[in-house]
C-alpha cells in the first residue's frame, strides 16, 4: 500500500498547505495519506494559534486522511529533534513517501546540503563558530559559505535537510521529495491580491483584527476570524510569577535550559513585557525560537526526566476518514508502538503532558480543550 506522508503543523491552514498536499498526491498517487502534526504548542516556540482539533478537522476536509499528534515535548525542540520525531512516527506508521515544502523545490539540492553537513569540515566550522558565540543558524550559514549551496540555508530548505538526516539516522527505507513552495516565503507579509499567503501573514492580520477569512480553506473560514486564540505573551504574567519564586537550583530539575541561560532568566525576571524580556535575554548565540522554546518549557513546568525520551513512545490519533481508519487497522499489526485515541490522564506522562497544556490554554480560551482530549478521534 503506497502511503504519503506530511509533517506539518497547520498554523493555521491556509492555500500553500492545500497546494502543497495536492501537489504530493499527484506526484505519489498513494493509497491514503497521513499527516503528523503538532499539537497544541508549535515549533517556533509558542502556543498553535488555533485547537488540534479544529486544525485536525480542516486537514480531514482538504485531502489528509490520518492525522496524528507530534507530543508536545518533541514539537518544542530544535529543528532536527522535531524532524526526528516526526519521520519516526511516519516510518512506524509504514509510510513510504515523505513530501515536504521548501523553497528549493529541488531534492538533490537539499541532498547535496545534506552531505555537506555531513562532512567533518563542516562540523568542524559549525563548532569554531559556536565556540564563538554565533546562533546555530548563523554558524551553519557561515559553515557553509564555501559552498555552492549556501543559498539553500532557508527556514524550510533547512527543516527539509533535517527531514532527509533523519530518515537516514533511523535507516528508514522512506523515500522523500519535495514540493516548491508557491510564491509565498516563510516570512512573507500578507499581498491582498494573492491567494497563497504565508502563516506568519496570516497570524499577523489576525492578531491586528483584520479578516483572513479568503485565505484559508473551509471548513476554518468560516470560523477563523471569530475563532479564540491564544499565544505566549498570554501567559506572560504568569511566566514572570514562577520566574520570581525560583532560583537556578531549581532549574536542575528543568528541562529546555543549558549553557546558564537559567541565570539570564533570573537576572532580567523582571521585565515589564515579554519583549523586553527577549531583548534582554537575547545574545547572538540564543535565537528568538529557541528562547521561545525555552520560555514555553519554563511555563509548562516540563521535567528535565522528559529528556529520557529519545522519540515518540506512543502514537495519538487526532482524526481520520474511512480511507485513514481503513490504513490503521492495517498498521497496527505491523507497529510496536502503543495506540492511544484520546489523552485520558494516567495512560502515558507524555499525555498527560498534553492534557495539563490544554487545561492551561483552556484557562484563556473557555474553550471545552480538556474535553475534546478525553473524547474519540475526530471523525469526517
Amino acid at each position: 500500500m503506497k502511503a504519503l506522508g506530511l509533517i506539518t503543523e497547520y498554523n493555521p491552514m491556509h492555500f500553500g498547505h492545500t497546494y502543497h498536499i495536492r501537489q504530493s498526491q499527484a506526484l505519489i498517487k498513494p493509497d491514503v495519506t497521513v499527516a503528523v502534526m503538532s499539537g497544541s504548542v508549535v515549533q517556533r516556540g509558542d502556543f498553535a494559534m488555533h485547537s488540534k482539533f479544529k486544525r485536525t478537522e480542516t486537514a480531514l476536509h482538504n485531502g489528509v486522511d490520518l492525522v496524528i499528534e507530534i507530543p508536545s515535548f518533541f514539537v518544542l525542540q530544535a529543528a532536527d529533534y522535531f524532524a526526528e520525531a516526526g519521520v519516526y512516527l511516519l516510518d512506524q506508521l509504514g509510510v513510504n513517501h515523505l513530501v515536504f515544502g521548501s523553497e528549493s523545490g529541488e531534492i538533490k539540492d537539499l541532498k547535496a546540503l545534506q552531505a555537506l553537513q555531513e562532512s567533518p569540515d563542516y562540523e568542524l566550522a559549525l563548532k569554531e563558530a559556536l565556540d564563538d558565540g554565533m546562533s546555530y543558524p548563523d554558524a551553519a550559514f557561515q559553515a557553509t559559505q564555501k559552498s555552492r549551496v549556501n543559498a539553500a540555508l532557508t527556514p524550510n530548505n533547512i527543516l527539509g535537510v533535517s527531514y532527509l538526516k533523519a530518515i537516514k539516522k533511523l535507516g528508514s527505507p522512506m523515500h522523500a521529495d519535495t514540493i516548491k513552495r508557491e510564491k509565498r516565503t516563510y516570512y512573507d507579509a500578507l499581498k491582498t491580491f494573492q491567494k497563497i499567503q504565508s502563516a506568519t501573514a496570516i497570524r499577523t492580520e489576525l492578531k491586528q483584527g483584520k479578516s483572513v477569512a479568503r485565505y484559508v480553506p473551509e471548513p476554518l473560514a468560516s470560523e477563523i476570524d471569530q475563532l479564540k486564540r491564544v499565544e505566549l505573551d498570554d501567559f506572560y504574567e504568569a511566566f514572570i510569577y514562577r520566574l520570581k519564586m525560583i532560583d537556578a537550583e531549581a532549574f536542575k530539575d528543568q528541562f529546555g535550559f543549558y549553557e546558564g541561560l537559567e541565570n539570564r532568566f533570573l537576572k532580567v525576571k523582571t521585565a515589564p513585557s515579554m519583549l523586553e524580556f527577549l531583548e534582554r535575554v537575547k545574545t547572538p548565540r540564543y535565537t528568538y525560537a529557541h528562547l521561545g522554546r525555552a520560555m514555553m518549557h519554563f511555563l509548562l513546568h516540563t521535567p528535565e526526566t522528559f529528556s529520557t525520551y529519545k522519540t515518540p513512545p506512543y502514537i495519538r490519533i487526532l482524526g481520520m476518514n474511512d480511507r485513514g481508519q481503513t490504513y490503521l487497522n492495517q498498521i497496527k499489526k505491523t507497529t510496536n508502538l502503543p495506540f492511544y485515541t484520546s489523552a485520558k490522564a494516567g495512560q502515558h506522562p507524555l499525555l498527560d503532558f498534553e492534557l495539563k497544556i490544554s487545561q492551561l490554554i483552556e484557562s484563556k480560551t473557555k474553550e471545552n480543550l480538556a474535553e475534546q482530549e478525553i473524547t474519540p478521534p475526530i471523525r469526517v
